[in-house]
């Protein structure tokens, strides 16, 4: 039930009727009573209990008066009781000045107390009366300063921990902002390193088209215009036919370079070559009547990217040696993955001509580019190249450790 500012609560209703039923109990059993003031003054701490929490003050006034009166007919020990719980309460939740005005008081209360058990007792035994006075003054005073600064402190180290939280958080977002920052500058920079590569890319595409493109388109011309004649030799005519077949297969992959520099990134590199598109590699190979077979040892699986453009690269090149200095000679390709390595092998039959070079121990003689280029692709991924006849055979061998 709430009146105004003051709310009647259960736990404070049964708080004072066991103090007056208590009280009631002690003159019962016999304790000192002398006069029905006495009861009177119990029921008036009781009742006290009522506005302790509301009203502190009124509570501890009425518990006050209440004890005075009933000292001079003899005192209860629960009317001391109510007493000292209405001065903790005040002093608990009074501020620091209220708290130093309460024990001021207090001890002034204590040396009244001694003053007059002195003048009634005549001896030393009236200052037990002062110390019965600290017992229910000075004490719940003290106690409830304590309990106070121990509140304050724990608000304060709350108040304090809250604020580095708070301080823990803003290091957070203006850490956060800074990363955002220095992520969008790396993303301009990344699209102006971009532009910039898309303008280089262009700028070798057109350099491309207009000098190498066009020089090849004239050689392929030409020779297809030599082959319509009919009065050359067949060594003539197959040379005119290889450097027609290579002009061609040049200008195709010139233009589809070409196409992928102009495409930018998104297009298909001739750098992006897999060891899973060698068929197409000895289809063209057939095509210019280079009559090759491939045989796959082992089971393929995808390897590095950079083992796979190593591994496709040399059989290429190999490949287009072979069809080149041993043309229409059969030519075997084998390819094994094994656990621990992949091995790269091309033979081919040997004309009746002298070999004009040879690799061996990763060592190029003069002459043979083409070696050289493949004895670098099999060295830079840690692998190793040998070349050379072998049995009236010429046979480049390479492998690659994974």
């Amino acid at each position: 039930m709430r009146l105004g500012g003051w709310e009647l609560r259960g736990r404070d209703v049964l708080s004072a009727l066991g103090v007056f039923v208590g009280g009631l109990l002690l003159f019962q059993f016999g304790y000192p009573l002398t006069s029905w003031v006495g009861v009177a003054t119990l029921g008036a701490s009781a009742l006290s209990l009522l506005f302790l929490r509301d009203y502190a003050w009124a509570s501890l006034a009425i518990a006050a008066v209440a004890l005075t009166v009933d000292w001079l007919v003899g005192p209860n020990l629960l009317t001391i009781c109510v007493l000292a719980n209405a001065l903790y309460v005040v002093t608990e939740q009074g501020s620091a000045r209220v708290g130093r005005a309460m024990m001021i008081g207090s001890v002034g209360a204590v040396l009244i107390f001694t003053g007059v058990g002195l003048v009634l007792e005549g001896n030393l035994t009236g200052v037990l009366l002062g110390v019965q006075a600290a017992l229910f003054t000075v004490l719940p005073v003290d106690t409830a300063m304590t309990v106070r600064r121990h509140r304050q402190t724990a608000a304060a180290e709350r108040e304090r921990a809250t604020a580095e939280q708070e301080r823990a958080t803003a290091e957070q977002l203006r850490a956060t902002a800074e990363r955002e920052r220095a992520e969008q500058t790396a993303r301009l920079a990344e699209l102006d390193q971009r532009a910039a590569v898309m303008a280089e890319r262009t700028r070798v595409a057109r350099d491309l088209h207009d000098l190498v493109a066009n020089d090849l388109s004239v050689i392929a011309l030409h020779s297809t215009a030599a082959l319509a004649r009919d009065d050359y030799g067949d060594t003539t005519r197959q040379s005119i036919e290889l450097i027609r077949q290579h002009s061609v297969s040049g200008l195709a992959e010139m233009r589809h370079l070409i196409d992928v520099l102009r495409a930018g990134e998104g297009a298909d590199s001739p750098a992006e070559a897999r060891l899973d598109q060698l068929d197409a590699l000895v289809d063209r190979m057939r095509e210019v009547d280079t009559l090759t077979t491939l045989k796959i040892d082992g089971e393929a699986r995808p390897l590095s990217p950079a083992v796979e453009l190593a591994g496709y690269r040399i059989l290429q090149e190999a490949l287009v040696n072979a069809g080149k200095h041993a043309p229409g000679q059969p030519v075997e390709a084998v390819v094994r993955y094994r656990p621990d390595a992949l091995t790269l092998t091309v033979e081919n039959a040997l004309l009746d001509v002298a070999t004009p070079f040879a690799l061996s121990g990763g060592f190029p003689l003069p002459g043979g580019a083409g070696l050289v280029g493949m004895a670098e692709r099999a060295a830079l991924v840690g692998g190793a190249l040998d070349a050379g006849p072998r049995e009236g055979r010429w046979r480049v061998h390479a492998s690659i450790p994974l």
